[in-house]
């Protein structure tokens, strides 16, 4: 028993030395990066990132690298963070501004309205709160509906009663959108053209003909993960083809 309790208190210890180096390396990199120093910003930023990652930290990451003239990256981690958030209005307008720097200027996504109010509210929270919700949603719906069954007041019973049914289907919508949260963020259906010039191939080989020429900083649509050191892309203008997987980072 004494053995159980020092390995717990150990992990105890592990993981708040972990938060509290992630916390100092993400304070140091806001001082960096008040103070102009936005190479060292970058450095800091990605070492919190090693530690664990969050819509505030790849917004700073991003706003570090467009201060060093790094589009591309600035472009990724925007994207990141508004995979994160994604009514994030600072999140939004911050892409909007890097894209305006890029070569390529590809019409705006399309997404029907539904998916956009979907997506909307699963952004409000996080995986973990989604779920906290359900769970006690689900558990006070369980209290009134054993209020209804055993209470004798015809008026406390049908409060109950309807009160239980719209927890249920409030927890019903939390674990829906923490499942919802967890597969957009697991999923990696899009990525950033990092290198300056890339040739899109209608086929996965060098040898293929160019479908068309994309440049940094360009947003694709990930279509294909199967081939080795290829990736099947689409472009928001609906042009498809293949590029080197080297070539981009995915989101």
């Amino acid at each position: 028993m004494k053995k159980l309790i020092y390995i717990l208190f150990f992990v105890s210890c592990l993981g708040c030395a972990t938060q509290l180096k992630a916390a100092n390396a993400v304070a140091e990199a806001n001082i960096a990066y008040h103070e102009g120093d936005y190479h060292n910003a970058v450095r800091l930023y990605q070492q919190a990132l090693k530690e664990g990652t969050s819509m505030e930290l790849c917004f700073n990451l991003g706003n570090a690298y467009y201060r060093i003239g790094n589009v591309p990256q600035a472009i990724l981690y925007y994207e990141k963070a508004k995979k994160m958030s994604p009514m994030n209005d600072d999140v939004r307008h911050n892409i909007d501004i890097a894209r305006a720097k890029t070569i390529d200027k590809m019409p705006a996504e399309t997404e029907l309205f539904f998916m956009q109010w979907c997506r909307g509210i699963q952004g409000l929270m996080s995986i973990d709160k989604w779920a906290k919700m359900a769970v006690i949603a689900f558990g006070v719906a369980l209290l009134l509906f054993l209020a209804y069954l055993f209470m004798g007041n015809m008026l406390v019973r049908r409060v109950s009663f309807y009160a239980s049914m719209s927890l249920l289907l409030l927890s019903a919508f939390g674990n829906f959108f923490a499942w919802q949260r967890k597969t957009i963020l697991a999923n990696h259906d899009a990525a950033i053209v990092m290198k300056e010039v890339v040739s899109v191939k209608l086929s996965p080989t060098l040898k293929s003909a160019d479908a068309c020429i994309i440049h940094e900083g360009t947003k694709v649509s990930v279509t294909d993960h199967d081939m080795k050191d290829w990736l099947g892309i689409r472009l928001s203008d609906g042009r498809e083809g293949w590029v080197q997987s080297k070539d981009v980072e995915e989101i």
